[in-house]
């Protein structure tokens, strides 16, 4: 029986990924003196997304290290990384007081599926994010689902970031719950993985930035892929009550 649903927050509840990449996109064109393009950028993030946010920097700075290393006129990969997440948690935070723009990209199915759990007492509802509690506070607030979960594990609460299971493996300890009574919704492969790692049932539910990297990653039965998110809660429901029957 399912007891607990856990959500992944960017890219599944409101398309942050988007919003995230284009920070990191716009901070890298900006310190290489505009030798690598927004585009370039993007291309490449599709593989590092659900990954912590020093993983992403390294990803990015060994991806264009030799346009940072020349436009920043260092050889020192840290200092590159540190320029990086100061121009680019600027430009996101600048992002973040946009409520409008916020609010054009919620995502309306997966938030329909989140209320329609809560409020109907379902089950408990988690939220499991590789963002910091204020970024994930802010954006939630803006949602207005903040003081809707059960628990709230964020950046902040773990040592490893996804793909490792530990943020899925902390939710099991502290809701005092199986692995198999719990189900975690995510866009991307790294998160997947993590939840796949942890044993929890998981629905992928892609975007335009995950999509291709997660089909291609062939970690997820038809059955648990959402193609079309009109469907994501019959499929969710299905599922909880299938295992009901068990």
């Amino acid at each position: 029986m399912i007891k607990a649903v856990i959500f992944d927050l960017d890219g599944t509840l409101i398309q942050t990924e988007e919003l995230k990449a284009r920070s990191y996109a716009q901070a890298t064109h900006l310190l290489t003196k505009r030798m690598v393009s927004e585009e370039d950028v993007l291309d490449v993030f599709g593989d590092l997304v659900g990954l912590s946010r020093e993983k992403v920097l390294q990803g990015l700075v060994k991806e264009f290290q030799i346009e940072f290393k020349s436009s920043l006129e260092t050889e020192a990969l840290f200092e590159i990384e540190q320029k990086l997440i100061e121009k680019r948690l600027e430009i996101y935070h600048e992002i973040l007081e946009d409520v409008d723009m916020l609010s054009e990209h919620f995502c309306e199915d997966t938030l329909g599926l989140f209320r329609k759990i809560a409020e109907e007492k379902h089950c408990k509802v988690v939220l499991a994010t590789m963002s910091h509690l204020l970024e994930a506070k802010k954006v939630t607030s803006v949602i207005g689902i903040y003081d809707k979960f059960d628990l709230i594990l964020t950046k902040d609460d773990v040592e490893n970031g996804k793909p490792n299971p530990e943020i899925y493996l902390k939710a099991i300890e502290k809701l005092q719950l199986r692995s198999n009574e719990c189900l975690v919704l995510e866009d991307s492969v790294n998160g997947i993985k993590a939840a796949k790692a942890a044993k929890i049932p998981v629905f992928a539910v892609t975007n335009s930035i995950t999509r291709k990297s997660v089909l291609e990653s062939n970690l997820v039965q038809p059955e648990f892929l959402v193609d079309n998110m009109k469907n994501l809660s019959g499929q969710v429901f299905n599922f909880i009550q299938s295992m009901k029957d068990q």
